[in-house]
């Protein structure tokens, strides 16, 4: 006769956490809430932007933010030039960075000053923001040499003037789709380092053609994607099959 397992009951720290998380505006003209130990810290943040629609000012985030943090996560958050600029001054060992479907409140300034900090960054997810353009991309390839993931779907100013810069980046998973990059840009990247090294690459939805799938290795390549791309063939004779 075997015996399931009820649910477990929420630990006392969880319980703690969703509370002071829920009622975090009541604490935050309290000095307290800054010497909690890091790791409570996160755990706060991370429930506010998980469960209670993220952070709508700077006060609360700063009193959070802290250099222990690897990841952040601020969709549904209000990003402003403050927030990015806290960012960089407090996590200084950031290695992910989530700002999609945050509200975009910032500066491309604001943007390329934090990006600037930020070196160790392995994963940037910035989807249909406008003031990520190729000028921005150039400056993420130089201050991020570590860069593996870039998500950069429905930037509509990003195009094939950053092939160059991406192109000696050991990215692994890109997206660029919904955005201005032609088959010039694979060509460009195609016998670099980049092209080499990518397994997971988009490019749905852009001004491509077979001629610059073509163009591609496929020695490492696990996926592609090209749906609303003009493509004759299976995707990989040049093809993808």
């Amino acid at each position: 006769m075997s015996v399931r397992a009820g649910q477990q009951p929420e630990t006392l720290f969880h319980s703690c956490i969703r509370f002071v998380a829920k009622n975090l505006q009541l604490y935050k003209n309290i000095e307290y809430l800054e010497l909690l130990p890091a790791l409570v810290k996160n755990a706060i943040f991370l429930n506010v932007v998980r469960v209670h629609k993220g952070f709508h000012d700077e006060e609360l985030p700063r009193l959070l933010l802290n250099s222990s943090l690897t990841r952040v996560n601020l969709s549904t958050s209000t990003i402003t030039d403050g927030m990015l600029a806290l960012l960089a001054e407090k996590c200084p060992h950031l290695r992910s960075l989530t700002l999609t479907e945050g509200n975009y409140r910032f500066t491309q300034t604001g943007l390329c000053a934090m990006i600037q900090r930020l070196g160790k960054l392995q994963h940037l997810y910035a989807k249909n923001c406008p003031e990520i353009d190729d000028v921005f991309v150039g400056l993420l390839a130089t201050s991020c040499p570590q860069l593996d993931t870039l998500d950069l779907e429905s930037c509509k100013q990003v195009g094939d003037g950053s092939a160059d810069c991406l192109s000696g980046i050991p990215l692994v998973r890109l997206n660029l789709s919904h955005t201005s990059i032609t088959d010039k840009f694979l060509k460009t990247i195609a016998n670099e380092r980049c092209g080499k090294t990518l397994e997971d690459l988009n490019v749905g939805h852009c001004p491509i053609t077979s001629e610059g799938l073509k163009a591609l290795s496929w020695n490492t390549i696990k996926y592609i994607g090209f749906e609303g791309c003009s493509i004759e063939g299976s995707a990989r004779d040049g093809s993808a099959g």
